[in-house]
């Protein structure tokens, strides 16, 4: 058996054979009024409110029409009890000053009462209408919201002509009441859906717009990007080339001039000057050469590529240990100190190549730029073991230090302090990429201006997604 609906079980917990009576009507009330407060459907509350005024009278039965937003027309919302037929025929009808009881209750703003709708001129249009169904008497009154403006109409029908009695007149006034509680319910969580449906489309928009906003952003940051590279390549680039360029220039007229001192007759002085000069001239291109080949190899390493890293397991120490003598060489120059401090015992599976470019970068770093107005200054390069199977390292200085606006901004290219005077800004962004996309850690930096600054790095003992395989 089909359980009983929400309106059905209301409908009779609210209409008992026995419930004429004052007592039972306001328990009624009651009952509608809970079922507004919870939320129930809108529909489910009107037929209750009409079966609730049904039951207080015999042959007695109610219909509820709802005005539509044009303002003219009406639709029956509720009538349980009234021919389907009928009410089918009213859905659309006009409101007007002789539109049936409902209509005209609507129009005028007031209670319309017609005893016999065979004889009113308010039915004339709807006489033919109402008379198959054997209705006669049909009292309407106009159902107002809070701002006084016309929601619909309540109407109460009986078999057989009769006036309304005070008791009939009591019931459409409840009946009103309670109808425009719950449709000024329904209406107003209508709204407040469509407020919350709208408000998500324009939160929806707003963020598509920062959405396209943060691209346009991103885009105008990497035209950014691309024009530092075009500036700093372009700037690196031109000194060694232009030198380069100058000294074949030189040498290619001095070849001229020799080859026509051959025709008059070659002195050995002149030969002897020809070779010197010579001789300076491929040093020149030799040495501008070199560094154009060097600044083209460090644009190459900003995009890192592990599949050409070798990977092996290694010695921390060991590895360190090998590259101070170089680094030391390169730091004597600027009167540094170079110091490591690394715990003994630890071993790390990774990539020993890029973990010692990590490492030359950083102290460069600090040659270039922590020292570069420095006297006298250290280095540390330092490692111990850390949580979850993890090596900490830190490479550390007391220079000059980095000022707080730029640092945030380290590891992006092109981005220094010295462009044009030995720094490219590729080499903290080369070291970024290794040590996330290769080395599988993290590195931050901590800084304060003249204390120096020092780069912490969180690496993993076992490189990621690389490990080696059991042999069998």
């Amino acid at each position: 058996m089909k359980p009983p609906s929400e309106t059905e079980c209301s409908s009779a917990a609210i209409a008992q054979p026995d419930a004429r009576d004052s007592a039972a009507l306001r328990n009624g009330q009651n009952r509608l009024l809970e079922m507004i407060a919870r939320g129930a459907a809108l529909q489910d509350i009107l037929d209750g409110l009409m079966h609730l005024i049904e039951f207080q009278s015999d042959d007695l039965l109610c219909s509820l029409m709802l005005l539509d937003e044009d303002g003219r027309t009406m639709h029956p919302a509720s009538g349980p009890s009234l021919p389907p037929a009928f009410l089918a025929a009213m859905d659309g009808a006009a409101i007007g000053p002789c539109a049936g009881s409902c209509g005209t209750a609507m129009y005028r703003g007031e209670t319309v009462i017609v005893t016999d709708v065979m004889t009113d001129p308010l039915w004339a249009d709807y006489r033919a209408l109402i008379a198959p169904h054997g209705l006669r008497a049909c009292w309407s009154t106009p159902i107002h919201g809070d701002r006084q403006q016309i929601l619909g109409s309540f109407a109460m029908y009986y078999r057989e002509p009769k006036p309304p009695g005070q008791a009939d007149l009591r019931l459409l006034g409840v009946a009103t009441h309670l109808a425009a509680i719950a449709i000024e319910r329904a209406r107003r969580e209508a709204e407040l859906a469509q407020h919350r449906e709208h408000l998500q489309e324009l939160v929806v928009a707003r963020t598509a717009a920062l959405s396209r906003a943060q691209e346009d952003l991103v885009r105008r940051d990497k035209l950014a990007a691309l024009g530092a590279l075009v500036a700093g390549v372009a700037h690196e680039l031109n000194t060694p080339i232009g030198n380069s360029l100058m000294a074949a220039t030189c040498l290619a007229e001095k070849t001229r001039a020799l080859a026509a001192s051959v025709e008059g007759g070659l002195r050995r002085s002149q030969l002897a000057q020809f070779l010197t000069q010579a001789e300076e001239a491929g040093q020149i291109l030799a040495r501008n050469l070199q560094r154009a080949a060097r600044m083209v190899a460090s644009f190459k390493r900003v995009a890192v590529d592990p599949d050409n890293s070798e990977r092996r397991a290694f010695m921390l120490c060991e590895l360190v240990a090998e590259l101070l003598p170089p680094l030391r060489i390169l730091a004597r120059q600027c009167a540094v100190d170079i110091h490591a401090d690394v715990a003994p015992g630890l071993a790390m599976d990774s990539y020993p190549g890029p973990l010692a470019e990590v490492l030359t970068h950083l102290v460069d770093n600090c040659l270039v730029h922590a020292f570069a107005d420095t006297a006298h200054g250290a280095i540390v390069i330092g490692a111990v073991p850390g949580p979850d199977a993890s090596v900490l390292m830190s490479v550390s200085d007391n220079g000059a230090g980095i000022a707080p606006p730029l640092a945030p901004r380290v590891y992006d290219p092109f981005v220094t302090t010295r462009m044009g005077s030995g720094g490219s800004g590729l080499g903290l962004h080369v070291v970024h990429n290794i040590v996330n996309a290769v080395l599988g850690g993290s590195i931050e930096l901590e800084s304060e201006l003249g204390k120096g600054s020092t780069f912490r790095l969180r690496l993993p003992a076992i490189a990621p997604g690389m490990a080696s395989e059991p042999g069998p």
